[in-house]
C-alpha cells in the first residue's frame, strides 16, 4: 500500500505541472483570440474615421498635417522590426513611443479612441501607426496592433505575442468624392471651413441643407 501510494504522489508530482501548463495555454489562447476580435473591430471603428475626416484640402501642406496630426508621427509599427520580438525588444519598442498629436486633430482622434477601448494595464503594449494615405481609387488603411507579455511560468520567459489588424477607411459621404478642407489659414490659426461664418444669415455654421443629405 505505501509503495502505491508513494507511487501515485511521484505521478502526481509530474501530472499536475503539466496539467497547469496546459490549463495556462489554452488560457493564453482565449485572451489572445480575444483580443485578436478586439484589436480588429477597433481597427474598423479608427479606419471609419480616418476615412470620414482626413483633411486633404487647405492653404498650404504644413496646415494640412497639423489638421491631420501626422506633424508629430505618433507611435511606431513593431510589425517592421526585422528580428524576431523578445522581451528585452518589448521594452525597447515600449521607450521609443514617439510624441501624440493632439486629439483634436484626426489622428490624434484615431489615437485616443482606439487607447480608450484599452484597459491601463494593457496601454504600454497597444501601437497604433500613423495611417497609411491611399492612392486615387485606394482607401486609407489604418493598422491597431496589441503585444502581450505573458508571464513568466515556472521561471521561463514566454515570448511575446503581437497581434495586429488591419482596417481601411473610405471617403466622406457627405463629400461626394470632393476633399474635406481643414483651417482657412496658414499654421491652423483660423477657424476650420465649417466654422466660418454663412454670409447669409450671419450664423459661423454650414451651409444650409433642406433635404439632410
Amino acid at each position: 500500500m505505501m509503495n502505491r501510494r508513494g507511487q501515485a504522489a511521484t505521478e502526481m508530482v509530474f501530472v499536475i505541472p503539466v496539467l497547469l501548463t496546459l490549463a495556462a495555454a489554452a488560457m493564453a489562447v482565449v485572451y489572445m483570440c480575444w483580443q485578436g476580435i478586439k484589436v480588429q473591430e477597433v481597427a474598423n471603428l479608427a479606419a471609419r474615421v480616418q476615412g470620414q475626416e482626413r483633411v486633404a484640402g487647405g492653404v498650404d501642406l504644413a496646415t494640412i498635417q497639423q489638421d491631420n496630426g501626422t506633424n508629430l508621427r505618433g507611435d511606431i509599427d513593431p510589425t517592421l522590426a526585422s528580428q524576431p520580438l523578445d522581451s528585452a525588444g518589448l521594452e525597447a519598442l515600449q521607450g521609443r513611443q514617439l510624441p501624440r498629436p493632439l486629439p483634436t486633430t484626426v489622428y490624434g482622434k484615431i489615437l485616443k479612441l482606439v487607447r480608450d477601448q484599452f484597459n491601463v494595464n494593457e496601454l504600454s503594449g497597444l501601437f497604433v501607426p500613423e495611417p497609411k494615405y491611399g492612392l486615387v481609387g485606394y482607401s486609407d488603411q489604418v493598422k491597431v496592433v496589441r503585444i502581450w507579455q505573458p508571464p513568466k511560468y515556472f521561471g521561463f520567459n514566454v515570448p511575446p505575442i503581437t497581434v495586429e489588424a488591419t482596417a481601411y477607411g473610405g471617403e466622406d459621404s457627405h463629400a461626394y468624392g470632393l476633399v474635406r478642407w481643414g483651417h482657412t489659414t496658414s499654421g491652423g490659426g483660423g477657424s476650420p471651413f465649417w466654422a466660418e461664418q454663412d454670409q447669409s444669415n450671419g450664423q459661423y455654421n454650414n451651409l444650409p441643407n433642406p433635404n439632410h443629405d
